[in-house]
């Protein structure tokens, strides 16, 4: 069951890294020239669903790793194996 929290916890980090760092609108490569500046282009239907998805993404990682943490608390209360 730890492991398994593990699991869920490590797999959720992942999905909240993948899809909740990189919602920015700044252009990274002028950015770190130092002339960058922040635009918010008018969104297509296309960016609006892939964002809407990157959210969704991001809250089930968030989701995942509370699951993980309680699996790993329920995990302490179990009757050791083999008794």
């Amino acid at each position: 069951m730890n492991s398994f929290g593990v699991l869920l916890a490590t797999i959720g980090a992942y999905l909240v890294w993948r899809y909740l760092t990189e919602l920015n609108f700044i252009d990274k490569e002028a950015y770190l020239r130092g002339e960058g500046v922040m635009a918010i282009p008018d969104p297509t239907p296309a960016e609006i669903a892939s964002f809407k998805r990157s959210l969704r993404l991001s809250k089930l990682g968030l989701t995942l790793i509370a699951l993980g943490g309680v699996a790993q608390i329920f995990s302490n209360h179990l009757p050791p194996a083999g008794l």
